[in-house]
């Protein structure tokens, strides 16, 4: 790891980076959970995660790509976090939390009262993340088939 300082900045889902990281993203997911994730991040990424209604930030030291998030926009005041990732190389590092913490500011900033995830049980490190910043486990909210477990955020 190198000695810069941690950067968020946007990205293109869709963008060389982006895409890159995304697919690291997808790869471990597949991996960790067991499932048959197809071929790659899912094309709605493309739409879901970009201006207007949602972003895509990269966190990077020293040029390098240590994890990623998007948000989108649900209706009834809440935004929904997706493709969370930290390299592992980078992880206990707090760059989760610096990336949760962007994600907070852009649902402030549009004046959303809650954050929303959702995730596999098997993502252990994952769900004791969002546990330690205050999300508490919630009712589904979507028809994630690959979901087992369901987060919210309450924003102040």
């Amino acid at each position: 790891m190198g000695a810069g300082e941690l950067q968020v900045r946007a990205e293109s889902p869709g963008g060389p980076v982006g895409h890159a990281v995304r697919a690291r993203f997808w790869a471990e997911a597949a991996a960790v959970t067991g499932l048959a994730l197809g071929d790659g991040p899912p094309a709605s990424d493309l739409v879901d995660l970009v201006a207007p209604s949602g972003a895509f930030v990269v966190a990077v030291r020293d040029g390098e790509p240590l994890g990623c998030v998007g948000v989108r926009e649900l209706t009834g005041g809440e935004v929904e976090v997706k493709r969370l990732f930290v390299v592992p190389a980078a992880r206990g590092l707090g760059v989760g939390r610096r990336l949760l913490g962007w994600c907070a500011d852009w649902a402030r900033e549009r004046g959303a009262g809650r954050l929303v995830l959702d995730t596999h049980g098997a993502l252990t490190a994952a769900r004791a993340l969002y546990l330690s910043v205050g999300f508490v486990e919630v009712e589904r909210y979507n028809d994630n088939p690959h979901a087992q477990h369901w987060y919210a955020l309450t924003l102040a």
